[in-house]
């Protein structure tokens, strides 16, 4: 399923490219896109070549940017990296910085894709390092070949350490940026090493990359891992440091570890592109609260929301305060196996997105009187003559349970709500998105729901999950 919906909202990928156009614009490109019997263009992301082009071509078209990528070094997806810079956009507008912007890129690549981005963009001085000798070597071509040298300083450095090598004394910069190797073994790249299913689909695109680009012992976690101890040391030098992060999985143990740095603040972000998703983690020493930081892409949704006007329902008992309400609600969509992330909340208003992986709403009757069924077997069965005793009496342990509703055993089973952090959502294929919210209006409590994308289809099950949470209200702390 398509991400482009969630890319940040000044990305300009998030109308995907015309590849016909492409390839009637740059014939080296057009080699790699066929007609298909309709007249349809059809690109092959199994191709690494075509990758290549693809990603050339983008850098030129849309940046003016000439970039040699060579044949055994990651090829960098634009879009990614678009996102990326316009969140570093965002973190530095929050904290106000004015005149020259100065950055780090931390293991920038042959490609040198982001410092070339960012200085033709914006005009930011970039501090490239890289490990690499083959990759140095044609990061500084790529500089040379679009006139960056006065903007973009490529430095080769060692691996034992991220900063140190790096920094002059009394250099500071404004943020760092990083794409560290996501892996910790070879056997990791195999597309289905942690599937939990055995028919996942295969990727949609090839692996282009070096082994020592996206492998590094310890993976991710151990490599930004090291960046936080390091920015640890330095302190405010560096004013936002940021890192993107692969695996979702990596979030908590690395989010831990900044706790544990003792930083003023850290922000995660999502980065959300064709088929793939990624995370942004940014934490600073100085006294900025990043939490406070607008997430972009959350704003925009929320705006688009409101172009259908909401479902609203006056909650019966207003006596409750919007706490206890939104705990309520919260429950019945915990219920129904829904994922909820929180986006706005405060005294007199909460707002949350809400993702489904199925209709779990519907024809509830029919699954109430499935689960009555199968609960009046099992006692049948307890009751049996085969269940009693040599003398007619029946053992106290093989009595039945009492019946239970169905609501007693979701909450049974399902203890603790299932945040969007859960990760087991994250590589579930979301059925249906939509937002949840609760206002305070004099004596009243106002619940909203409203659909994300402006679809009749969505605004059916809108309806029926409206419905459902009506229906619910009362078994669940309602009037």
């Amino acid at each position: 399923m398509s991400m482009n919906k969630y890319m940040h909202p000044r990305n300009i990928y998030k109308t995907p490219p015309d590849f016909k156009q492409l390839a009637i614009q740059f014939p080296d490109f057009q080699k790699y896109v066929k007609l298909d019997i309709s007249g349809k263009p059809v690109f092959d992301f199994k191709d690494p070549n075509a990758l290549r082009a693809l990603s050339r071509t983008l850098l030129k078209k849309d940046f003016n940017l000439d970039v040699e990528m060579p044949s055994n070094k990651l090829v960098p997806t634009i879009p990614l990296r678009l996102n990326y810079i316009l969140w570093i956009e965002d973190l530095l507008g929050f904290i106000q910085k004015e005149g020259i912007v100065k950055g780090i890129d931390i293991g920038t690549g042959a490609s040198c894709i982001y410092p070339l981005m960012a200085a033709k963009k914006n005009n930011w001085k970039m501090l490239a390092t890289e490990t690499d000798d083959e990759s140095v070597v044609c990061a500084r071509k790529n500089i040379e070949m679009n006139n960056l040298q006065e903007l973009i300083t490529v430095k080769k450095v060692s691996c034992d350490y991220i900063f140190k090598e790096a920094l002059n004394v009394d250099e500071e910069f404004d943020f760092c940026m990083c794409n560290p190797p996501f892996f910790s073994s070879t056997q990791e790249l195999h597309p289905f090493f942690k599937s939990r299913k055995q028919n996942r689909p295969h990727p949609k695109n090839a692996f282009v990359a070096s082994v020592n680009e996206v492998v590094s012992k310890g993976g991710e976690v151990e490599f930004v891992q090291k960046i936080i101890k390091e920015s640890r040391e330095i302190g405010k030098k560096i004013k936002i440091y940021t890192s993107m992060v692969g695996q979702k999985s990596s979030l908590p143990i690395l989010k831990k570890s900044l706790r544990e740095a003792e930083v003023n603040s850290f922000k995660e972000v999502e980065f959300c592109q064709g088929n793939t998703t990624r995370w942004g983690l940014a934490w600073t020493f100085a006294d900025y609260d990043l939490k406070k930081v607008t997430d972009a892409t959350k704003l925009s949704l929320v705006k688009s929301s409101k172009k259908h006007p909401p479902l609203l329902y006056e909650m019966p008992d207003s006596s409750e305060n919007i706490a206890q309400v939104t705990e309520n609600i919260l429950k019945i969509f915990q219920n129904l196996k829904m994922t909820v992330e929180e986006v706005t909340r405060n005294k007199l208003h909460q707002r949350y997105f809400v993702s489904a992986y199925s209709n779990t709403w519907s024809h509830q009757r029919r699954k109430r009187r499935e689960n009555m069924r199968r609960m009046s077997e099992k006692n049948d069965e307890a009751s049996s003559p085969e269940k009693n005793n040599n003398d007619g009496s029946t053992d106290e342990s093989d009595k039945s349970p009492n019946k239970r509703t169905l609501d007693d055993i979701c909450e049974s089973t399902t203890k603790k709500l299932r945040l969007s952090t859960d990760s087991e959502s994250s590589e579930t294929v979301v059925f249906f998105k939509f937002m949840c919210a609760l206002n305070c209006q004099k004596d009243k409590i106002i619940l909203e729901l409203n659909t994300i994308e402006e679809q009749s289809s969505n605004r059916d099950y809108l309806h029926q999950i409206m419905q459902y949470v009506k229906n619910k209200w009362k078994c669940l702390g309602g009037d």
